[in-house]
């Protein structure tokens, strides 16, 4: 159980997921990370300013895993290991629901990979500044800016939120995905991706490829409300880089992981 992860500072001193109804696993890893990396780092960071909310009563709802042990420069085998630790969970209670912290956004494909096991009609929600479309990057075929494309290719729909920027290959592709949160099924289970660079970059400063323009908080809390009745199976919050700021970031992307729990709480 658990043979990929180590424990670090947790949120919750809960030791048992059969306890819990949520997940927290940590993703420290940024090899593919082109621009600016750091976003190993981000897991803890977020943990921090999580446990520094007044969340008290949402913490005892949750098991902190620790963070996956990353094979740093090879995407593949770190990504096989947050799958099979989330096979691990789910080993011991279908019910529960993981949360990923990040972490360079890569790691959404191999929490897919899991859940899609669970739930054969999973969709996915992406809330990013890039499509993350590509078919490689330097010859790579995972990468953090490949992983809508690979999830894509596993059958699984795809909605895309908030991009404003992309290569002209990734602008063609998009128009086999669907870009409209009003347009989703909301019988079926959803994954939740949110890439902290999806917010204006005044907000979420520290992230590796900040876009000009996108959302500020309230506005992703209107547009998140959408999602109040859904069913929403997993999450993930990604690209937190407290390497190049390690207070305004984290401490958005810990408000951000408190409303998905209180969301999924719900239903």
């Amino acid at each position: 159980m658990l043979f990929h992860t180590e424990r670090l500072r947790l949120i919750s001193e809960i030791d048992n997921p059969k306890d819990t109804r949520f997940c927290i696993i940590g993703f420290p890893f940024d090899s593919t990370e082109t621009n600016t990396p750091g976003q190993r780092f981000g897991p803890q960071s977020i943990r921090d300013k999580f446990l520094a909310l007044e969340s008290k009563d949402m913490t005892t709802k949750i098991f902190d895993a620790g963070d996956i042990v990353p094979v740093h420069g090879n995407a593949e085998k770190t990504l096989q290991k947050l799958t099979e630790t989330i096979d691990d969970i789910f080993s011991d209670s279908n019910d529960i629901r993981p949360i990923i912290l990040g972490g360079e956004h890569s790691g959404t494909l191999g929490s897919v990979k899991a859940l899609k096991k669970i739930y054969p009609n999973l969709q996915v929600i992406s809330f990013d500044a890039h499509y993350d479309l590509k078919d490689t990057v330097e010859d790579e075929k995972l990468s953090h800016a490949t992983v809508m494309r690979r999830i894509h290719e596993l059958k699984i729909p795809v909605t895309i939120v908030g991009a404003r920027t992309g290569s002209e290959d990734e602008i063609r592709f998009s128009k086999k995905i669907n870009t409209d949160l009003k347009k989703i099924d909301l019988k079926r289970p959803i994954y939740l991706s949110l890439d902290i660079d999806f917010f204006e970059p005044s907000c979420a400063p520290g992230v590796g490829d900040p876009e000009t323009g996108g959302f500020f908080y309230e506005n992703f809390r209107s547009v998140f409300e959408l999602l109040s009745k859904a069913d929403i199976v997993g999450a993930d919050i990604m690209e937190v880089n407290p390497m190049i700021e390690n207070n305004i970031t984290p401490s958005l992307a810990a408000r951000c992981l408190l409303d998905i729990l209180e969301i999924m709480d719900k239903n």
